[in-house]
C-alpha cells in the first residue's frame, strides 16, 4: 500500500475511535476470557471475526477517501506492517480474517477475487471453521490450526493500542503506531538485578504462534500445508545462560 500521508476526515476518525472503544475492545475482553478457559463456541468466533473485520473495512473506507488504494492491496499491506514477530506459519492474518468474514456473509467467496487464497487453502465457507472441545479450528484439506489463537488473538491485540485521536488513526493506518503482541521484545536493562526475571522468562516462554505456555501449547498437532506446527518459544535472543547464572549467583552473594 502506498504511504497514507493524508489526514483523515475527523468525523470518520471519531467514528472508528468510538467503534474501537464501545464495541471492539469490550468484545475483545469477552473473547479473551472465553479463549483462556477454552469455552469458545462457533458463534462467538464468527461474531468476533465480523467485529474485527468491520474495523478493517472502515479503515479501508477512510483510506480510499484520500488515496487510490484498492481494498485488496490495503489489507495485504496491513498484514505486512502488522506481521507478528516470530510467527512461523500464518502472517497473512488480516487476509484470512477478511476471507473468513466474506465467506460467512456471502455464503461463498468470489472465486475470481479470492483465487489465490482458494488455490492455497481450498474452498472457504461457513464450514472452514470447526469447533473442537472449546477451541475453534481453521480446518481445510491441508491446514488445521486454532483459528482463535493463531489469527484472532494477535489481531485483537494489535487493535488494542490506545488510539485516542485523528492523528493516532492516521498513524495506525500507516503503520507508524504499531500495536503488537510484544513477542521478540523484552523490557530489561540487562543489569544484574534483572537476572532472576530473565531466567524465569527464559524457562517459561509463551508460544509466539498460539500464545500458550509449553504445557498447554497444541501447535505440534497443527498442520500448515506440508509443515507441522511446533512450540515456538518467545525467548530473549540476547539471553546468555552463563552470564545470567553468574549474575544470579552474584545477586545472592550481595543479598547476604
Amino acid at each position: 500500500m502506498e504511504r497514507y500521508n493524508e489526514k483523515s476526515d475527523e468525523k470518520d476518525a471519531k467514528y472508528l475511535l468510538s467503534y474501537l472503544d464501545d464495541v471492539l475492545i469490550p468484545a475483545s475482553e469477552e473473547f479473551f476470557n472465553l479463549l483462556s478457559h477454552n469455552e469458545l463456541r462457533l458463534h462467538h468466533v464468527f461474531s468476533f471475526n465480523s467485529i474485527l473485520a468491520h474495523a478493517v473495512d472502515y479503515m479501508v473506507f477512510i483510506a480510499k477517501k484520500r488515496t487510490n488504494v484498492s481494498r485488496t492491496s490495503f489489507i495485504k499491506g496491513f498484514d505486512e506492517r502488522y506481521a507478528v514477530d516470530g510467527c512461523n506459519h500464518i502472517n497473512n492474518k488480516f487476509v484470512l480474517l477478511d476471507a473468513v468474514n466474506n465467506s460467512f456473509k456471502h455464503v461463498e467467496l468470489d472465486r475470481n477475487r479470492y483465487k489465490q487464497l482458494i488455490d492455497h487453502y481450498g474452498d472457504f465457507s461457513l464450514h472452514c471453521l470447526k469447533p473442537d472441545q472449546g477451541k475453534i479450528f481453521f480446518d481445510m484439506p491441508s491446514y488445521r490450526f486454532d483459528y482463535s489463537r493463531v489469527v484472532l488473538r494477535p489481531i485483537a491485540t494489535i487493535f488494542n493500542c490506545g488510539l485516542k485521536n485523528t492523528n493516532d488513526i492516521d498513524d495506525f493506518i500507516n503503520g507508524r503506531i504499531c500495536g503488537s503482541t510484544g513477542y521478540g521484545n523484552f523490557d530489561y536493562d540487562y543489569e544484574a538485578h534483572d537476572a532472576i526475571d530473565r531466567m524465569i522468562d527464559y524457562c517459561n516462554p509463551e508460544c509466539m504462534d498460539c500464545g500458550e505456555y509449553a504445557d498447554n501449547c497444541d501447535c505440534p498437532n497443527f498442520s500448515y500445508g506440508t509443515k507441522t506446527g511446533k512450540f515456538n518459544a518467545n525467548t530473549d535472543p540476547s539471553f546468555d545462560f552463563d552470564d545470567v547464572m553468574s549474575n544470579i549467583s552474584g545477586t545472592r552473594e550481595w543479598s547476604k
